[in-house]
């Protein structure tokens, strides 16, 4: 079979699809009261379930800790539209004005506000202070880490990178896992250290099978 056949049957088939891809998608938002799938909020849920184990290790205020969570990516694009480099303040200023209303203590909500504002970055170069910022920012960054972070990754990629294939997935996971291990590394707490080293073992296992399955 000459070289280039394939490559045109490829191409063929892809364009064909394309279209009915895009109206499937479209249809099925339009048919839905709910969203296809709400990132923002699972990814916040998530944050929050881990943040309350992680804090159960130390001596951690863990009320500021749970309003801290919940509210930490308020302001984020998604939900309140500000720039992702801007959130972590937008956020705080936020919690400043719903926490109140909520008849939080003001001393609470000072600190609530402290600990969200210092949750932004990939990575740290020392643990955070006080305890609560650093449990924080451990449970926002290690949801990105496991089974989780990837299926996350994929379903909310269909809207930021639409048009990826398996394949494409495949090359952002092996090109994720390096900043996957220096995140690992910058978790300190007893029980964080204990997830996120093991949500990266998954994340490494599923980054070899998956290139096995696409490349047998």
């Amino acid at each position: 079979m000459n070289e280039n056949t394939e490559k045109n049957l490829k191409k063929i088939v892809e364009v064909s699809t394309r279209k009915a891809a895009i109206e499937e998608w479209r249809t099925a938002s339009k048919k839905q009261v709910v969203p296809l799938y709400n990132y923002r909020f699972d990814h916040i849920e998530e944050v929050v379930n881990l943040a309350k184990y992680i804090a159960s290790g130390t001596d951690a205020n863990v009320d500021v800790v749970i309003l801290a969570a919940w509210l930490h990516d308020l302001a984020k694009p998604g939900i309140g539209g500000i720039p992702a480099q801007h959130h972590g303040v937008a956020s705080a200023e936020l919690a400043e004005h719903i926490l109140p209303e909520e008849g939080i203590d003001p001393e609470i909500v000072i600190q609530v506000s402290d600990v969200i504002r210092k949750h932004v970055g990939l990575t740290i170069k020392e643990p955070l202070k006080p305890i609560e910022a650093q449990i924080l920012w451990e449970a926002d960054k290690i949801v990105k880490l496991g089974i989780v972070g990837l299926l996350q990754y994929v379903l909310n990629g269909v809207r930021i990178t639409p048009g990826q294939g398996l394949k494409d997935i495949a090359n952002k996971l092996r090109e994720f896992l390096p900043l996957a291990a220096d995140i690992a590394r910058c978790v300190v707490t007893e029980n964080g250290k204990v997830i996120a080293e093991e949500r990266l073992q998954r994340l490494q296992i599923l980054s070899e099978m998956l290139d096995s399955e696409l490349n047998p």
